[in-house]
C-alpha cells in the first residue's frame, strides 16, 4: 500500500519569498466572489423559472407532453428573456401570462411542426422490448445502434444519435470512419429513421457512453483512473503513454508497484494490466502498466474521487513548470484539487521508498485551493495538469510521488468520499512532489498519448 513521504524542505533547498510563503500559508479557505453580474443572472434565472413553471402547469419535462399543443421551452437567464415553441395557437391561460411579465422580461412564441405529445409517439416507434430497434443498412454489413433520441427543441423532429455497435461497456474515441462515410452513412440512417417513425430525423454521430468511472475504469484506460496495486492498496493510474516501440499503456508511481505484479481497478477488481520491469525507473518513480486490451486514451478522469459519471478531460500536451504558477493534482484516491500554487522546483528528494528522486516539484495548496488539500494519501501516481483552454482541456505537468505537511481533512473529504476512506482513516497533505512529465517522457523515451 503506497505510503506519502511527509518531510521538512530538503537541505540546501530555497525558501520561497515571504511573499509567496504566505500565500501558501494563509489558510484553507475557499477563495468566494461575488460577482453582481452573476448575482443578476441567477435572479433573472428565477424570475423566467417560475414564469415557465406557470405555462407548464409545473409538470416535469416529460409530462409536458400532456398539454395540447406544448413542444418545449427554453430560458435564457442572461438576456432575461423566454421563448415558447407551440404546435398551433397557445391557449388562453398562456396568453396571458405572456402578457403580463415582469419589468425587463421579454419573451417569444414560435410555431413547432409537432408538438411533445407527436414526438413522444414518434420516439416509441423506435423502441421495442425495452431497447432501441437495431437498425440494419443496405449498403454494409456493420451493425448500427441507436444511441439516442430525443424531441428536437424547436420541435422540427426528432434528433436521433448513433454509432457503430462495438457491443457492451465499449467506447469509441474517435471516429472510425472519414468525414465523407460518415456524411453518407448518416444520411442512410436517416431515410430509414424518417421510414420507422414517420417524421422529420436529425441523425448524428453520438457514440455510447460508457459507464465507467475513475472507480471502476474499463479499456481504453484513462489517467487517474483508481487502481488496486499489486499490494492490494490503493494508488492512481497516471497518463496514457506511447513507448517507443508504439505500444499503448498507462503509468503509475514505481514505489506502488509491489514486485512487477497485477493492477485491477480499484472497484470491480477487473485486471488492467501488469508491470514491465523494462519500463520502470526508480528515478522517476514511475513504472508502466503493459495492458491486457492494449488500449489506453489521452484523457484524466476530473472532479471528486468518488464520482461515477465517468466525467474526464482530454489530454493536450504537456508543459515545463515554473514557480509561482497554478496546478492541479489529480489523485484517484481524493480526486482533483486545483490552485495547487508550485512553490519550488529542480528539487532532489527521497522518497518512501528510501529512493531518491533526483528531480522533483513542489506544489502546495492556497487559500485559492478550495479545501485547502494538494492529495490524500494513495494519490501516488496520479496526474499533476494545468487547466487548458478554459480549463476545457488539460496540459500534463508531472506524476505525484510523495506528500508534504500533514493537515486536517475538511468535510468534505471523508470516509464516504475518499476512495479507501473505509479501509483506513483519509490522511488529507498540504503538498505534493511530483517528477515533472518532460523529465519522465526523456528519460523513458515515451510520448504521451492525446486527444
Amino acid at each position: 500500500m503506497a505510503v506519502p513521504f511527509i518531510t521538512s524542505p530538503p537541505a540546501g533547498a530555497s525558501v520561497p519569498s515571504p511573499g509567496l510563503e504566505a500565500n501558501l500559508t494563509a489558510g484553507a479557505k475557499a477563495h468566494n466572489i461575488t460577482d453582481p453580474h452573476l448575482i443578476q443572472v441567477q435572479q433573472q434565472q428565477d424570475t423566467l423559472d417560475k414564469i415557465a413553471g406557470e405555462i407548464t402547469q409545473g409538470l416535469s419535462e416529460s409530462e409536458r407532453a400532456k398539454i395540447p399543443g406544448f413542444t418545449d421551452i427554453a430560458i435564457d437567464p442572461d438576456h432575461n428573456h423566454l421563448r415558447l415553441y407551440w404546435r398551433g395557437t397557445p391557449p388562453t391561460r398562456v396568453r396571458n401570462t405572456l402578457a403580463h411579465l415582469p419589468g425587463g422580461v421579454t419573451a417569444e412564441v414560435r410555431s413547432a411542426k409537432y408538438s411533445k405529445a407527436e414526438l413522444h409517439a414518434a420516439r416509441k416507434k423506435l423502441i421495442q422490448g425495452g431497447k432501441f430497434k437495431e437498425v440494419h443498412l443496405g449498403s454494409t454489413s456493420d451493425a448500427i445502434r441507436i444511441t439516442s433520441v430525443g424531441p428536437a427543441t424547436d420541435g422540427n423532429g426528432l434528433d436521433i444519435g448513433y454509432d457503430e455497435d462495438r457491443g457492451v461497456e465499449k467506447r469509441d474515441l474517435v471516429d472510425p470512419l472519414a468525414r465523407s462515410a460518415r456524411t453518407e452513412r448518416s444520411r442512410e440512417i436517416k431515410a430509414i429513421t424518417d421510414r420507422l417513425t414517420g417524421i422529420n430525423t436529425s441523425i448524428v454521430y453520438k457514440p455510447l457512453v460508457s459507464d465507467a468511472s475513475r472507480a471502476h475504469d474499463q479499456s481504453p484506460w484513462f489517467g487517474g483512473d483508481a487502481l488496486r496495486n499489486p499490494t492490494g492498496g490503493i494508488c492512481s493510474g497516471g497518463f496514457a503513454i506511447k513507448t517507443a516501440q508504439g505500444t499503448p499503456m498507462l503509468t503509475s508511481a514505481r514505489h506502488c508497484d509491489g514486485g512487477n505484479g497485477q493492477w485491477k481497478t480499484y472497484v470491480g477488481g477487473d485486471l488492467v494490466g501488469v508491470s514491465d520491469p523494462l519500463r520502470s525507473d526508480v528515478n522517476d518513480d514511475v513504472v508502466a502498466i503493459s495492458l491486457y486490451s492494449k488500449q489506453a486514451g489521452g484523457f484524466l478522469y476530473d472532479g471528486a474521487a468518488n464520482r461515477t459519471d465517468g466525467y474526464s478531460k482530454a489530454v493536450t500536451g504537456w508543459g515545463h513548470n515554473n514557480r509561482g504558477e497554478y496546478v492541479c493534482t489529480d489523485g484517484a484516491n481524493g480526486g482533483v484539487h486545483c490552485n495547487v500554487q508550485i512553490a519550488q522546483t529542480d528539487i532532489s528528494v527521497t522518497g518512501a521508498d528510501g529512493h531518491l528522486r533526483p528531480i522533483t516539484d513542489l506544489a502546495f495548496a492556497t487559500q485559492y485551493t478550495p479545501d485547502g488539500v494538494a492529495a490524500v494519501n494513495g494519490d501516488s501516481g496520479g496526474p499533476v495538469f494545468a487547466g487548458v483552454n478554459n480549463y476545457t482541456a488539460d496540459q500534463a505537468r508531472g506524476t505525484i510521488t510523495a506528500l508534504d505537511t500533514t493537515v486536517t481533512c475538511p468535510p468534505s473529504l471523508n470516509q464516504d468520499t475518499v476512495l479507501d476512506g473505509h479501509v483506513r482513516t483519509p490522511w488529507c497533505l498540504k503538498g505534493a512532489y511530483y517528477v515533472p512529465i518532460y523529465q519522465t517522457l526523456s528519460d523513458m523515451g515515451w510520448t504521451l498519448i492525446t486527444n
